[in-house]
């Protein structure tokens, strides 16, 4: 059990976890990574999906079973459910809760961040795959998550701009098998050389007009 007394909104769980294979098939004169057979909706954009047609990275597979909870199996602590990490980035929803975590007075998102999870770009910039988390669920967050509890920040944030994904990277290897490449590897989206070699496991954004309000 991971003792924490809800499973956050972004962690996966066991039977929503994808094996799907993978390998590299012929696209507009090149290969490219794609599931063996695809599906539309594969791949995306900073504009959404859009249906493996006009290029684009491929995300990772994986099922939403959070609300079926005879079917979903255990929490699976450091894994994320790509699907819902991508919508909390896209919705602005808390990591935690799932709910918005836009301050409804003043328009500000809190964030909290580590250092393993942010990498700063500017005076009042950084990029980060965490989502954000509410002001109602910073307080727990902080007293189960030992991640949080050895090293964090909140600050809150005036924009957001999506800017890449973490990605696997893979390459065509002999007789049709796949060459592991790197794990977790920022791959932005006008990097275009290496878009089809991603297998993207999480979006990244980049935060603006960052204010540091807890060390």
């Amino acid at each position: 059990m991971s003792g924490y007394s809800i499973v956050p909104y972004t962690i996966a769980f066991a039977n929503e976890i994808v094996t799907d294979p993978i390998g590299f098939v012929p696209y507009a004169g090149r290969m490219r990574l794609s599931y063996v057979p695809s599906r539309p909706g594969d791949w995306v954009d900073p504009y959404g999906a859009r249906l493996g047609s006009v290029g684009g990275i491929l995300r990772a597979r994986v099922r939403d079973l959070r609300d079926r909870l005879d079917q979903r199996g255990p929490e699976r602590m450091r894994k994320l459910n790509t699907r819902r990490q991508w919508r909390s980035m896209g919705k602005l929803l808390c990591q935690v809760c799932g709910g918005p975590a836009a301050d409804p007075r003043n328009g500000l998102i809190p964030w909290t961040v580590t250092k393993t999870v942010f990498e700063r770009t500017g005076l009042d910039s950084g990029r980060t795959n965490a989502p954000p988390t509410c002001w109602s669920c910073i307080p727990k967050a902080l007293e189960e998550c030992p991640m949080l509890r050895e090293d964090f920040a909140v600050y809150t944030v005036a924009e957001v701009r999506s800017v890449g994904v973490l990605a696997d990277l893979y390459r065509p290897g002999v007789l049709r098998a796949l060459e592991f490449m790197g794990r977790n590897v920022f791959v932005g989206w006008n990097d275009f050389q290496r878009h089809p070699y991603a297998l993207a496991v999480a979006q990244v954004v980049e935060l603006h007009g960052m204010k540091l309000l807890s060390p």
